[in-house]
């Protein structure tokens, strides 16, 4: 019988964490379980004494025989880890680690096994359809609902996260100008703004016709008459936005973190971008979410909703990859804030249950969970995760201000 060794695949800004061994290869964290110790367990110990990180959660993605030395075969036992973020510390069993972006040339020192997996894992893809606002080529299918069946669950959204998002937007308002909305959804931001600034013109995009229409009923229930919604798409805005340079104001807010070229995407909206206009950014981290006392089924929900992103390419933990992509173009940065609102009434954290309920079939389907684990998780998230003396932190978000430089308002 085959010797086993669990190993973590744990992604950062950079890439997939690697350690260097003794025979100048690079290989995954983990190790083989000691006598009576399950493969979570050992795998979470393992990245402990050999990186000194914590894994905070553990999703099993699958197994391989591999020959690791001549004549020599071990089943290695993958799965995607979240990590906290201490420094990282290497032990005496490694000389070194690197980050390795698997969408770039294999390192000559990686073992085939070990690349072929991580890049199947995170090149995987199932057919592409809606995100709001974004390219069907660009994003992988959106587990979540649209239009009227996905009003309960943006309704408690709306209500956890639009105060943040309206005291950051606020003070860029123009009083008379245009302001685009990307990714618009069921249009609460756009509205919002629109009632706003009575003066001013708002435009709302999404290329979902459920949105849309949902959008367009939101307007029309509060008699706004400066505010439109368009079918559109983020990565051919020329198609729907004419002339370039028309907007004081673009907002993109938890849409980039649905999209694969983000960086593309920032310098289309900029040139949308009329002298002196400014562009406000707002993306979250799923990897911010926890809850306390901790609730194993809202951390293992979570867990399965990033590993979903990861399988699809589009990491969902996106705060450090919108920063390194912003910091990196000619634009001046305005303002930079983090938000994280705490969750605590039982109509907000009932917000959980309805986000799990609508990945789950697809969660399942690509297994990520069983379905059997799967209503486990959903009927604990209704009853353990609910009880008064549970309180969670909602999204982390990154807001940000930027303008072209030269050109700041």
């Amino acid at each position: 019988m085959e010797p086993v060794s669990a190993k973590a695949i744990m992604f950062g800004p950079r890439g997939v964490l690697f350690v260097k061994n003794p025979r100048n290869e690079l290989e995954l964290p983990g190790g083989r379980p000691e006598a009576g110790e399950g493969l979570e367990r050992a795998l979470v110990r393992e990245v402990r004494e050999e990186c000194g990180l914590d894994v905070t959660s553990t999703v099993y993605l699958g197994s391989r025989s591999c020959e690791i030395i001549p004549d020599r075969r071990v089943l290695l036992v993958f799965f995607l880890c979240e990590f906290a973020g201490q420094v990282l510390t290497l032990s005496e069993e490694h000389t070194a680690y690197e980050w390795i972006d698997i969408a770039a040339e294999k390192p000559a020192i990686l073992p085939s096994y070990y690349w072929d997996f991580c890049r199947d894992f995170a090149l995987s893809r199932k057919e592409h359809s809606y995100v709001g606002g974004l390219s069907q080529e660009a994003v992988p299918t959106c587990p979540l609902h649209t239009g009227e069946s996905d009003r309960q669950r943006l309704q408690i959204m709306s209500s956890i996260y639009d105060p943040a998002t309206r005291d950051f937007l606020s003070r860029y308002l123009p009083d008379q100008g245009r302001a685009l909305d990307v990714g618009s959804g069921h249009g609460q931001i756009a509205c919002w703004m629109a009632s706003s600034r009575p003066q001013s013109t708002v435009l709302g995009i999404d290329n979902n016709p459920n949105q849309i229409d949902m959008a367009r009923s939101t307007a029309r229930r509060l008699a706004l008459t400066n505010v439109a919604f368009r079918l559109g798409d983020v990565t051919q805005l020329t198609n729907v936005v004419q002339p370039e340079g028309a907007f004081d104001l673009i907002t993109c807010r938890f849409t980039l973190l649905h999209i694969q070229k983000r960086a593309n995407v920032i310098r289309t909206l900029l040139k949308q971008l009329a002298p002196g206009g400014t562009m406000v950014i707002e993306e979250p981290s799923l990897a911010s979410l926890f809850s306390v006392p901790a609730v194993s089924a809202f951390a293992e929900a979570n867990a399965v909703m990033m590993a979903y992103g990861w399988r699809n390419g589009v990491p969902y933990d996106c705060i450090e990859d919108i920063w390194a992509i912003v910091t990196n173009l000619d634009v001046n940065i305005m303002e930079a804030r983090f938000s994280q609102p705490t969750v605590w009434k039982k109509e907000h954290k009932e917000v959980v249950y309805l986000s799990f309920q609508q990945c789950r079939p697809q969660l399942v389907e690509q297994g990520l969970i069983a379905e059997k684990r799967a209503e486990a998780v959903a009927q604990a998230l209704t009853q353990e995760f609910m009880d008064d003396t549970v309180i969670s932190g909602g999204l982390r978000t990154l807001q940000l201000a930027i303008s072209i430089r030269g050109q700041e308002p």
